[in-house]
Formats: C-alpha cells, structure tokens, sequence
C-alpha cells in the first residue's frame, strides 16, 4: 500500500502523532503531498496556530497565519474597522484554500494582540494612551474574540476583562470549552455570564486570586467534571479564598489535580475534602506551613510535587505518604525545608519504604546517619527510576554511591546528587574525587545505562572529574548522560522519562 491510498483516520493517527511529537516541520511538508494529506493535516496544525512560532509578530510563520485569518474575516467586520476609523493594511488578497479558523481551539488574549500587530496598523498598539486609541483597541479585540468563538471550536480560552456574550448563540459557542485560564480581580458579572451557558470547564487556571470572586465562585459551582484547578497570586500576602472555597467543596469527588502558588487560598479544611487527588502540586512564597486538617487524607496520591516551600516542616510531607495506599510514582521537591534532625530524616524515608512499592522517582534530604533505613527503601522499592539526593551538608558521596550500587533495584537509571547548602549555609555540598566516581562507575558496569546528575555541587567538579565522566559516556559506556545543572527539572531527559509536567501544562502547548 503506498502512501496516497493509506485511509484518511491511519493518516491522521500519524499526524497527531507527529504534532506530539512536535515535528511541525514534517507536518508543512505533508500539507504538499496531495490534496487528501493537505485536508487532512489542516485540522491538527490548526487547532494551535498560535504555537507554530510562538506568535512572534515579526516571524514569517506569524505574517502568514495574521494573513489568512485576515482574509476569513467577514465583510462585516472590516466594514465596522473602517467605520470606527480603523485603518487596515490587508497583508495578502488571496482566497484561502479551507476556512483554517473553524480548526482553532486556543484563544488568548496575547494571540488577539498578535493579531493587531499584524493584520491593523501598527501605530494602532504605539501611539499614545488617547481616549480615542483605547476605545479603537477595544473594538478590534472585542469583534475579534467574538468572530473566533463564533467560527472556531474553542476549547481553552483565556477570558478577557470585558463580557463575550454578545453573540447570537453564546450557549453553541461555549458548549466545547473544556480548559479555562482567567483572573480573579475581573468582573463577577462576566464569570456569571459565561456560568449560564459553560458547565463542561474541567481545568481551571486562576491568577491573581487574592480577590474571593463570587462569579468566579458561581462558574466553579455550576461545573460538572471539574478534574484540574491551579491557583496563584502575584503578591505575598493573606488570601482567605471563602467563596471559591466552598464552591470547590461540590467537586470533592472529582477534583483530581491541584496547584497552588504563592499561597494555600482557602481552609486546611476545604482542602481535606479532595481525597480523590491524584497529583498535589505546591510552589508557596507565602511566610507560613502548610497546616493539614485532621482528617486530611489523600489514599489516591500518585505525585507529590513540592516546587518551593520553605516553611513548612518536613514531618508534613512524611503524614501526607503515610496516609496514602501504595499510589505514589513521583515525589519531586527542589527547594524544601531540611528535617530538624536524623531521626525526621528517617521517618520519611521509613514512609516511602512502608508505603509506596510503585514509586519510580523520590527525592530524598540526605544525612550520613540515614544510610541503615536508605538501603530498607532500596530494597522495597523495586520500582525505583530515579533518586535525587539534597544536602546542605558537607558528605562526602562516595559511601552512598556504593550503597546505590549494591542496593539499588536494577530498575534504577537516573541519579542527581543535589545541594542547596548555598541558600542555607554557604558553600557545603557533595564531595568527591575523580577516583570516586572511576570506582562507582566500575561498580555500576553491567547495570542499566545511568543518567547522572550534579547539582550545585561546591566546585568538586573540576576537569578531571569531567574527564572521568566523559570517559565512561563516550569509551566505557557506562553513562546514558550527564549534566550539571541547577534543578533537575532543567534537563530535557527528565521531561522525557517523566510526562507529569503535562498534568500543569496549559492547553496552549498540547491541544
């Protein structure tokens, strides 16, 4: 069977599979083929336009994408361009081949700016602040937002500040928004609004969410399969989220992912009710711990996420793996509150032992006296991918390489020893030697190829700690890759091991 006659759903699977892939390139190259690929690959280059070059005014690949949405707009709305004294400068008169805006199912409010640069005149967006300029602005956004969520199929939105009702059918028009982003501080009148007619939203995205909304609270509550909700303030400050609060109290039961940043908004209480959580994500600047209600409970967990938080006592984040039932897959912390002592130290490692048997990444505070309980978790955990390692100590790391050599489940590919003793206690890390790593390399001969790691390690990496790296990555093939880096989440190898950052990504760059 040659490539013409392959049926049109086998087609398409390569393609989306090409678009995950991000080979947009091999996807322009398809459109040339024939008509059949052209009509076929159209649909899912388009449903992102806007991520083709990262909507970048001045790239060709913008240019051509303002010129085609340009020449789909309705007579209509040019006519109401001109009749407000807008000037338009047409970048191309050609017919498009397929009404490309029908495809599109991201919209926001950068990509409508965008499309001002490109499409109007650009003095429109550089003179000065005038009445006149800002209510021409004003219009072009808002027939703009109108005729894409008449013609497309959207399904993340970003909701402006001014109401997107005014269409004939607002009920068609939101019935397939499945993921919105938006700010607290707008209208409550425009959440209420969107509320009447969008109850499909499964991911919400909210910032600046120091104001308690009550239309925001409305559109929450009238949801029907919310899954996904991230939160962030701009400010350090007190946030006391009541409204939002208790509307998520509806979706205890299926609210499955979680981000907070800045601060926790609303009552150790409220976030107790959410014993259905699958990942816990946590990135709080806000100068006080995370205070779990008593019957705080999250058997389901399978990520734990801790971004930054240094306030909250380590013993926490040891309750939140006790009272979970063996799901845990990943727990991934960077910048964290070390343990008051030893035995803290051990209790969390004693936990992932005791309680999670799937787990395959875990961050650990090391401190030399916890070795006895890190080879009981190495042992149980048969499962493991990937350690990553954090002291603000002065260790030297040779003994937990051997530990990690002997002990380890074969499973084991991706190791980063990581300090963070410059933020806390000046210059104290890992320490080694270039004869170190030769005989922890030797003893991992035969293992799985391994992923090696170093973070902020004090200046131990000199250039003949470099040349022992580089010989068993290139000669003794005992290394898939090594890196020095500043968090783990930096390398592109972390991304491809573990896809979990795809839980927070916005739809933008994966729709």
């Amino acid at each position: 069977m040659n490539s013409s006659s392959l049926p049109t759903e086998c087609l398409r699977e390569i393609f989306e599979y090409a678009y995950e892939s991000d080979d947009l390139e091999t996807l322009g190259s398809c459109l040339l083929v024939n008509r059949k690929w052209c009509k076929t690959v159209v649909p899912v280059m388009w449903r992102n336009p806007w991520a083709l070059s990262w909507f970048n005014w001045r790239e060709k690949s913008t240019r051509s994408i303002t010129s085609t949405i340009y020449a789909l707009l309705p007579h209509d709305i040019k006519t109401a361009f001109i009749t407000n004294g807008i000037s338009i400068n047409p970048p191309t008169t050609k017919v498009p081949l397929f009404n490309y805006v029908r495809y599109i199912q991201v919209l926001e409010h950068r990509h409508i700016k965008g499309l001002i640069h490109g499409v109007f005149d650009f003095e429109l967006y550089n003179l000065s602040n005038t009445n006149n300029t800002n209510h021409n602005l004003m219009i072009v956004e808002r027939l703009l937002y109108n005729f894409f969520l008449i013609d497309s199929n959207i399904k993340y939105l970003e909701i402006p500040r001014f109401p997107l009702l005014r269409v004939a059918t607002p009920e068609y028009c939101f019935s397939g928004l499945k993921e919105v982003t938006c700010n607290a501080d707008i209208s409550p009148q425009i959440f209420k609004d969107l509320g009447k007619v969008c109850t499909n939203i499964e991911k919400l995205i909210i910032n600046r969410a120091v104001v308690d909304n009550e239309g925001l609270a409305f559109l929450i509550r009238v949801q029907k399969r919310l899954q996904y909700l991230s939160m962030c303030d701009n400010v350090i400050g007190e946030a006391d989220s009541v409204k939002i609060g208790n509307s998520l109290e509806k979706h205890e039961n299926s609210l499955l992912n979680i981000h907070f940043r800045g601060q926790i908004f609303f009552s150790p209480k409220i976030l107790a009710k959410f014993s259905n959580l699958k990942l816990l994500n946590l990135e709080l600047s806000a100068e006080k711990p995370i205070i779990l209600h008593d019957s705080s409970n999250f058997p389901f967990l399978e990520f734990l996420e801790i971004i930054y938080d240094r306030f909250t006592p380590y013993y926490v984040f040891t309750n939140i793996i006790k009272k979970t039932k063996g799901t845990l897959l990943r727990i991934a912390m960077n910048v964290i509150e070390e343990p008051e002592s030893e035995r803290e130290a051990k209790d969390y490692v004693l936990a992932i032992a005791n309680h999670c048997p799937k787990i395959e990444f875990v961050t650990i505070w090391y401190k030399e006296g916890i070795n006895d309980v890190l080879e009981i978790m190495l042992q149980k955990c048969q499962k493991l991918e990937g350690i990553k390692l954090i002291t603000v100590e002065n260790i030297k790391a040779l003994p937990l390489l051997i530990i990690l050599a002997n002990k380890a489940p074969r499973s084991l590919k991706i190791i980063n020893l990581s300090s963070i003793g410059e933020f806390f206690h000046g210059n104290m890390g890992w320490e080694f030697s270039p004869l170190d790593l030769s005989k922890f390399f030797e003893m991992w001969k035969g293992r799985e190829l391994l992923n090696f790691y170093i973070s902020d390690v004090r200046g131990n990496l000199t250039k003949e700690c470099v040349k022992i790296l580089h010989k068993y990555l290139n000669y003794d093939k005992v290394l898939n890759n090594w890196e020095e880096i500043q968090m783990l989440e930096d390398s592109e190898d972390i991304v491809n091991c573990w896809e979990t950052c795809e839980l927070w990504m916005t739809a933008e760059y994966r729709a």
